[in-house]
Formats: C-alpha cells, sequence, structure tokens
C-alpha cells in the first residue's frame, strides 16, 4: 500500500494546475477549467486519498517493524539481524542513487538541451520538444510554488523514511513462522503502572484524532467519503474528547496526591526528591495551562468578557491547550520513576 499510493501521489503532482495571468501580472488558478475539466477533481480528490494512505501505511510499517528495529541485538535472533541490517542497507542504497542518478539526468538537460536544441536553428522538433519540457516543467509549480514543493517535499521525506521498513516487512514476510516474543517479568511499581496506563490511554486518544483529523483536513476527502466521515465524528464526541479530559483530570490528581504523601512522608534519597521535583514543576504546569484554557472557555461561553477587543483569548487559549499535553507526558515520565515504597 505504501509504495502504490507513493507511485501514485508522485503521478498527480505531475499533473500540472491551470493558470491565467492578470493584466498586473499575477497568477490566478484557472478555476473555470479546473470545474469542466473531471481530471482536476479526480486528481484532486485521490491525490488526497493517496496522501492519508501513504502517511498511515508509514505508521503502520513503524509499528508493525517496531521489535525488529528498536530491540537490541541480544533480543533478536540472527534472521532477524541480517535482514534489518540488509534491509536499512539496500534502502539506503537505492535512495543515493536514485537522488544522484535524478541530479544527472536534471543536470544532463540543462547542460545540453540547449546546445542539443540549437543544431537545427532553433525550428526542428528537437527544439520544440525541449521548449515544450521546459514549458511544463515550469507549469508544475508556477502557479502555487510552495504547495507544490510542499507536497513535493513530503513525498520524498515518507519514501525515504518508509522505503527501509517496506523492504524489512518483505524480507520478514517470506519467513513467517512465529517468532516468540521479548516479554519483560519486571514488576512495575504502581507509580510506573499508571503512566504505563495514561500513555496507553493518550496513544487510542491520539490514534482516534488523527484518524478524523486525516480525513475531515483535505476536503475533497472528507466530501468523498460523506457519511463515513461523518460517523467517524460520533466516537471522537462522545468517546475521545471525553476520554481525553477524564484522562488529564485522573493525571493530575493522581500524580497531586501521590507527591504530596510523599513530601509528607519525607524523601528517603536524593532520586526520589529529584523525581518528584520535576514531575511537581511540569504538574504545576500543566495544571496552570489547564486552568487559562478552563477560564477562557467558560468565560466565553457565559460571555463574561464584555467589551475586551484586541486581547487574543482564543490564541492564548490554543497555545496553552498544546502545550499543557506535553507538559503533563514529561510529568508523567518523571512520576513513574517515583519510588514511594
Amino acid at each position: 500500500m505504501a509504495l502504490v499510493s507513493g507511485i501514485y501521489y508522485l503521478a498527480t503532482l505531475l499533473i500540472p494546475n491551470p493558470y491565467t495571468i492578470s493584466k498586473t501580472k499575477r497568477v490566478y488558478a484557472d478555476y473555470d477549467l479546473l470545474e469542466k475539466d473531471w481530471l482536476y477533481g479526480f486528481r484532486d480528490t485521490t491525490q488526497g486519498i493517496a496522501l492519508v494512505l501513504l502517511i498511515w501505511s508509514f505508521i503502520l510499517l513503524r509499528v508493525s517493524m517496531r521489535r525488529v528495529t528498536s530491540l537490541p541485538d541480544q533480543y533478536l535472533d540472527e534472521l532477524q539481524i541480517t535482514n534489518r541490517n540488509w534491509a536499512y542497507q539496500t534502502g539506503s542504497l537505492v535512495i543515493r542513487r536514485t537522488g544522484l542518478g535524478a541530479a544527472l539526468l536534471v543536470g544532463l538537460i540543462a547542460t545540453f538541451g540547449q546546445q542539443f536544441s540549437g543544431f537545427t536553428g532553433g525550428n526542428g522538433p528537437t527544439p520544440k520538444a525541449f521548449r515544450a519540457l521546459e514549458r511544463y516543467v515550469a507549469d508544475l509549480s508556477f502557479q502555487n510554488p510552495f504547495g507544490f514543493y510542499f507536497k513535493f517535499f513530503l513525498l520524498l521525506a515518507l519514501i525515504a523514511y518508509s522505503f527501509p521498513m517496506i523492504l524489512l516487512a518483505w524480507r520478514e514476510a517470506r519467513f513467517p513462522e512465529a517468532i516468540s516474543k521479548v516479554k519483560d517479568d519486571a514488576e512495575l511499581n504502581p507509580n510506573a503502572s499508571a503512566a504505563n496506563f495514561y500513555f496507553q490511554s493518550l496513544k487510542w486518544v491520539v490514534i482516534s484524532m488523527a484518524v478524523f483529523l486525516s480525513v475531515v483536513m483535505i476536503p475533497k476527502v472528507y466530501i468523498t467519503l460523506g457519511n463515513f466521515a461523518f460517523l467517524l465524528i460520533i466516537p471522537l464526541i462522545y468517546l475521545s474528547i471525553p476520554g481525553a479530559l477524564f484522562l488529564f483530570v485522573w493525571a493530575s490528581v493522581r500524580t497531586a496526591k501521590t507527591i504530596m504523601s510523599v513530601r509528607k512522608a519525607g524523601f528517603t534519597t536524593d532520586q526520589q526528591r529529584k523525581w518528584a521535583n520535576y514531575s511537581t514543576i511540569f504538574l504545576i504546569f500543566t495544571l496552570a495551562a489547564g486552568l487559562v484554557v478552563g477560564t477562557i472557555i467558560f468565560a466565553t461561553l457565559a460571555r463574561l468578557w464584555g467589551e475586551t477587543a484586541g486581547i487574543p483569548y482564543f490564541e492564548i487559549a490554543l497555545i496553552c491547550g498544546v502545550l499543557m499535553i506535553p507538559a503533563q507526558m514529561i510529568s508523567m515520565i518523571f512520576f513513574a520513576k517515583l519510588e514511594t515504597k
């Protein structure tokens, strides 16, 4: 799926946008032609779907190959180590040689194209073909250069990161026998268990929101999927958002109660003091950011602000809401290391 969606996404990028040039030399998209020609509508819709499939195939590859790519060699057998090394070496070699080949090809055309096309005085089939190719390459990014190059470099980044894992998955699929998994028999302390529950729950909240956003952020995909995209709103409203709010409150209360009890009983080691202090600092920041967000939302809904034009309440709430998530995650990381026995 990653290869097919990547190749198709590249093919859609090679269809240039029609444009018009105004009297003031400004470039605009030719919306009349975009609406009349079915090819552009089909390209925009399928391009968004291909991008969503490409991103999610990369994520699934990372998850499925995480054991082979992240565990130390002592937890893997010889075949897995060989497959991993071969996949990364071959993938890196293919990407390097592909980039070098593309650079040499473009350099050859740029260097010798004009000379070859000048043999017939600029009127033969060779000069016309070269000028047509030159115009086509320019038209690819002429109407929307930043959008085109963002999509192009995003494609290159995804392919560069996912190609070695594609090779690794292919090699692993050739040997489908069951392989024993590594199990950690170490018993977690209560704080580490609570932190593990927090991160596992947060993972599913993030996945559900990512699935919804990956569909609705591309208008053509959202319109095409129709009722399916609408059905994604139901679990988001009734499960993900309430679950995220409950998780935030539960983690804050659990962390605060544990740290207060540890401080009341007295620290037994310097390590315990350090983890408690670090967790406290990020917990305070998390609660302060959450208090700001909650206050702004309540005051906005209750219309308590009055005439306060010029104060960016929405931007402040957005920044605090974004910052309090990693702050709580860091607080839970330190909380997991806090021994309370």
